[in-house]
């Protein structure tokens, strides 16, 4: 009888306590949720959080409980990497950037809309998801190309440019000589892409077959994704330098300066200055299901000033174009307008800019042994070719060797390769899309350049191809990319 009542007494008191546990969890949780000073700081990753929501998604995420973040199912595992310092951000149509949380939509590729994150300045404040980021706190701004593999449309085994008499005994209606790249059926093609998970690799070298774009694999590196400058690279020196709309390129050093530059820039993030195979892998997603399927609109401002675009009539039909200083309306336009979005990879104020006009962009890809005038010398520039910051062309290139190309560069598979005159009398080499410039390496111009001036009208996009010698020029600039890895 005793054991019974002592039992039943220990019941009561259990009861009496589970009682008093619940009330004050209520009144707790009450108290939190009403509260204004509950904060939780990330340093990390410059996220401070004034509300119960926020802290808990961070809680969550930091002791590795089921809390799903939102991804896209298209993406088949691709979903942004967010390295350290890194905010996932939305950007509204005005330009206005919001930090984004990581468990609501933030980004959708069927609907044309890629992911965007951000770096923060050093003295930046601290943000919660939903508020703005104002521009000046804001370092760099990048976007996610996913990893995936292309269906191989053209093996780019060229080694001559055709002449007019070749086109037109090709295609019995080329009569107008300045349209002529248009018969050639290539620039209106979409260019197949499928997202491809990691463990996935498509070798393909043929027509027909699929390739995994090989910007997806850096040194011993297999990257889910890049996150490439939404912008070239502004600023005058290396402590200046920003990724961001409406400032000055940063132009005139060698190859190896900016080279070094882009390392430098987010070291943790594995930051680097974009390859040659980098710029293919977001041209040809431009092209696909899942970008703008046109040629973007070129950045036509005369003072070098990122993300403007050509505005509605201006003549982009000859070289040089009409261009002007980023101040004059009426002819160039900034990203954030509808204007402004024709010169995205997306059609949208999502995607990439500057990939058509604004300064000619030096690429991290050269000739094998030929450092040229960039600063290396030729024992640097082979160690970074073998851990694969650099893109190795072989060392018998040549101006016409288009088969010299490496799958997925958007170089040879431009083709066929077209010489013709345009209107300021001067011939030149032009590819199937768009009749954009086609000039391939050699020993005595061993670097790529990509995107062309803001004067080149015509011959400019995101398909131009270029060489030079590597050294400081005024109109040369360059692009930073990041590949953090989870």
């Amino acid at each position: 009888m005793k054991k019974v009542i002592k039992n039943n007494y220990k019941l009561i008191i259990g009861i009496i306590i589970g009682l008093v546990i619940s009330v004050s969890g209520v009144y707790a949780a009450t108290a939190i949720i009403q509260s204004k000073e509950v904060n939780y700081d990330n340093s990390s990753s410059h996220g401070s959080y004034t509300n119960v929501q926020d802290s808990i998604d961070e809680l969550y995420e930091r002791s590795g409980l089921t809390k799903s973040k939102w991804v896209d199912s298209t993406l088949n595992g691709n979903d942004p990497v967010l390295g350290e310092g890194m905010i996932p951000v939305t950007i509204d149509g005005n330009g206005k950037v919001y930090y984004a949380s990581e468990y609501t939509e933030w980004y959708n590729y069927s609907e044309k809309r890629w992911a965007n994150a951000v770096i923060l300045t050093s003295s930046a404040s601290k943000y919660s998801a939903g508020q703005e980021i104002p521009d000046k706190d804001i370092k760099g701004y990048f976007v996610w190309i996913p990893r995936y593999s292309y269906k191989i449309w053209n093996d780019g085994n060229y080694t001559k440019t055709m002449t007019l008499t070749d086109l037109k005994n090709t295609k019995e209606t080329a009569t107008d000589e300045g349209a002529l790249w248009k018969i050639t059926g290539n620039n209106t093609r979409i260019i197949d892409i499928k997202f491809v998970g990691k463990d996935t690799t498509d070798t393909g070298d043929s027509v027909g077959q699929y390739l995994t774009h090989p910007a997806f694999k850096l040194g011993s590196k297999v990257l889910t994704g890049i996150w490439v400058g939404k912008f070239e690279t502004g600023g005058s020196s290396t402590d200046t330098m920003v990724v961001k709309p409406g400032v000055v390129s940063w132009r005139n050093k060698t190859v190896k300066e900016f080279f070094d530059a882009g390392k430098s820039f987010a070291q943790k993030l594995d930051s680097h200055m974009m390859k040659n195979t980098e710029w293919g892998a977001a041209a040809y997603l431009s092209h696909s299901q899942y970008g703008i399927g046109n040629e973007v609109n070129i950045n036509n401002a005369s003072d070098y000033y990122t993300g403007y675009s050509a505005a509605p009539g201006t003549n982009q039909s000859t070289i040089p174009a009409e261009s002007a200083a980023h101040t004059e309306g009426t002819k160039t336009q900034p990203w954030n307008t509808p204007v402004g979005y024709l010169a995205s990879t997306t059609g949208n104020i999502s995607g990439i800019y500057d990939m058509s006009g604004g300064a000619w962009e030096y690429m991290a890809a050269c000739v094998e042994g030929k450092p040229g005038s960039s600063g290396f010398e030729e024992g640097a520039l082979s160690t970074e070719m073998t851990s694969g910051y650099i893109d190795k062309y072989p060392s018998d290139s040549g101006i016409t060797t288009y088969n010299k190309r490496i799958l997925g560069d958007a170089t040879g598979e431009m083709g066929p390769f077209y010489s013709y005159f345009e209107g300021n009398g001067t011939s030149y080499n032009h590819s199937s899309w768009y009749g954009d410039y086609a000039y391939f390496v050699g020993s005595a111009w061993p670097w790529f350049s990509r995107g062309g001036g803001f004067s080149d009208g015509v011959i400019a996009g995101q398909f131009y191809f270029n060489r030079y010698t590597g050294e400081a020029v005024g109109g040369y600039g360059f692009r930073v990319v990041l590949a953090p890895t989870k």
